[in-house]
């Protein structure tokens, strides 16, 4: 944090599956860090991606009692209706009168479909937030491409109670031949922030790394906020099960990744993907 900056904005980007619950839990509930109302406040796909708009509730009347609707809709229709008081919130959370001893410097919108955003989309929330003298920490969690798929398939088959390896295996097969979904072009997210901010300027993390102190302690320092020991062993919205995966369907996903994942590489040299990602690099190769 600068002399003269209340805090910084943390713009969380996903990926979807890679940690994102679990690191907003971490900093959440820290004394120093405020993050609102919600976790995911999906203001900016709904405002600019077609196929998000359903994240608008565009049938809310605002001109309805308050009592009506619940305090987070409505609080999100006024974001809508009028975008500024998205950044001027962020802004007061960092500026509003605190307990004594206790000073907030966090703040942010953890939204993992913000991975979809242009980055004409990523200028305009920079530029909002500079307006108000607060700095923006884009922070962009990837995980194994083919493992992040999998188990975004099995979150959505254990909302709905169905955990069995036959559904899974079908669930998956109609995934495939839907085609790469939108949140699965980790390349065009990369791009997109490079283009706005640096990726210099980014904090790029793995989801295979994140739960080690090393990893941890530089995203702190990143959003320069002190070290606190995060709870390593929680769970959040874990969708382990024992089933396994053919072959052929691991093959077919490895197929419909595979230029991404190049791509990807070739963005990231840094990274020991071949290590850190084993099932995608075996069938993307």
């Amino acid at each position: 944090m600068t002399e003269h900056s209340p805090g910084v904005f943390l713009l969380g980007v996903g990926a979807q599956k890679a940690g994102t619950s679990w690191l907003h839990q971490q900093l959440h509930q820290r004394s120093d860090a405020d993050f609102g109302f919600l976790k995911e406040y999906h203001i900016h796909d709904a405002l600019t991606i077609p196929k998000l708009e359903r994240f608008r509730h565009l049938n809310m009347q605002l001109t309805k009692p308050r009592s009506w609707l619940q305090p987070r809709s409505w609080r999100r229709q006024r974001f809508f209706s009028d975008p500024r008081r998205y950044y001027n919130y962020f802004a007061w959370l960092l500026r509003r009168p605190r307990r004594p001893n206790r000073t907030v410097c966090l703040t942010g919108d953890i939204t993992p479909s913000y991975a979809v955003l242009s980055a004409d989309t990523f200028r305009g929330i920079h530029n909002q937030f500079q307006q108000r003298g607060i700095p923006v920490r884009p922070v962009f969690l990837l995980r194994d491409p083919i493992e992040r798929i999998i188990s975004s398939q099995r979150m959505k088959l254990r909302k709905q109670g169905r955990r069995d390896a036959a559904t899974e295996v079908a669930s998956l097969r109609k995934r495939v031949h839907k085609g790469q979904g939108l949140r699965s072009n980790y390349n065009q997210t990369l791009e997109a922030l490079d283009q706005a901010f640096g990726l210099e300027h980014c904090f790029i993390g793995l989801f295979e790394t994140l739960f080690q102190q090393d990893s941890y302690t530089a995203l702190c320092d990143y959003l320069e906020i002190t070290y606190q020991q995060p709870d390593w062993q929680q769970k959040v919205n874990a969708s382990a099960t024992a089933n396994l995966i053919p072959d052929d369907l691991l093959a077919e996903l490895g197929q419909q990744q595979a230029a991404d994942f190049k791509q990807v590489c070739r963005a990231l040299p840094q990274m020991d993907f071949a290590k850190l990602w084993p099932t995608t690099s075996r069938w993307c190769s």
